[in-house]
């Protein structure tokens, strides 16, 4: 069973269509949408301001999410993949978007509909990621738009793993 920290009054709300791995993490005002899934040793930290997970968004083996206070919840949108040992720290990403693995999104970064933060890139403080855009490296610069057949791949991505979280943990969060 997961593990749902109440914090300072503030307890997670997830979702009964939700799917939770036996060992994520979930601490104070989190929002967590229908068939969203948050998989294993997932931490999400809605300690110090708030954190939402939209619809069908995946949040995969050993992320962290957290916030800065006041300035800068996290807001991830529907059909959002966030991929294996990612950080998304005080950051707004838009629907369909799918941040690679081990990637790392810092406070104030706002991902516009249909991107993709590639695997390892480091977005900066503050910056704005246009729709459908490519961002790689260190730093994390756009280097092109995303064609149609990544941008469908996203979505697919997002049902995907709504599938295998229903084989995993089946109607139990």
């Amino acid at each position: 069973m997961a593990l749902i920290v109440e914090f300072k009054g503030k307890r997670p709300v997830v979702s009964p269509k939700a799917y939770l791995a036996p060992n994520s993490v979930l601490v104070g005002e989190v929002e967590v949408g229908d068939f969203a899934s948050i998989w294993y040793n997932a931490v999400v930290r809605g300690d110090i301001n708030y954190v939402k997970i939209g619809n069908h968004s995946n949040i995969q083996d050993n992320c962290v999410i957290h916030v800065t206070p006041e300035l800068y919840p996290v807001e991830i949108g529907s059909y959002v993949t966030v991929g294996h040992g990612a950080v998304i720290h005080g950051a707004v990403i838009m629907d369909m978007v799918l941040v690679g693995m081990g990637a790392v999104l810092l406070d104030g970064v706002k991902v516009r509909f249909g991107s993709i933060i590639g695997a390892g890139a480091v977005v900066p403080p503050g910056t704005e990621i246009p729709e459908r855009s490519l961002v790689v490296g260190v730093p994390g610069k756009v280097i092109r738009q995303v064609s149609d057949a990544e941008f469908e791949m996203i979505r697919k991505n997002a049902l995907e793993y709504l599938e295998m979280a229903t084989e995993s943990f089946g109607s139990e969060s």
